[in-house]
């Protein structure tokens, strides 16, 4: 299986990291490749928002296995979708966050999706999420929201 993860630890509760990744239009505060992000249908299973990147892709994101722990989502164009988790770990004093970024790559031959995983999908998706982990440790550490490209911008998606 494919996929890519970035993680971050907190010195606030677990239920400070919920709160902050279910708010209705959550990652205008913190991801930094976001140009707008808008509740459609909220909260809970079978939520969907819709997502316009900075570069003005758009697309919408449709949640599952919502819970305390976090929750799952499907986000991607017609032909390609990616299946991503928003893990949260922790107590009344501590916390981590875990994304995990599963995409569905299109090409049917195994050797060149291989190798376009692991010569550049791989090193773009592994980028793109960092850069998202960053932005929500400065928002929830700060309190202040992210500018645009604050950590460097991205080639699919600034």
């Amino acid at each position: 299986m494919y996929y890519v993860e970035a993680s971050a630890h907190f010195n606030k509760p677990k239920q400070t990291i919920e709160d902050a990744i279910k708010k209705p239009g959550c990652l205008e505060n913190f991801h930094p490749f976001c140009a707008s992000n808008k509740a459609l249908s909220w909260p809970g299973n079978n939520s969907i928002d819709e997502l316009v990147y900075l570069n003005g892709v758009r697309y919408k994101r449709r949640f599952f296995n919502w819970s305390e722990n976090g929750y799952d989502l499907e986000i991607g164009g017609s032909k390609r979708k990616s299946i991503v988790n928003w893990i949260i770990t922790g107590n009344e004093i501590n916390s981590s966050l875990r994304v995990r970024i599963n995409p569905d790559i299109l090409y049917r031959n195994s050797f060149i999706k291989w190798a376009a995983w692991n010569l550049y999908i791989k090193f773009m998706i592994q980028s793109y999420i960092n850069h998202v982990i960053k932005g929500f440790k400065f928002y929830i550490e700060t309190g202040k929201k992210v500018q645009s490209n604050q950590f460097g911008k991205h080639r699919w998606f600034s």
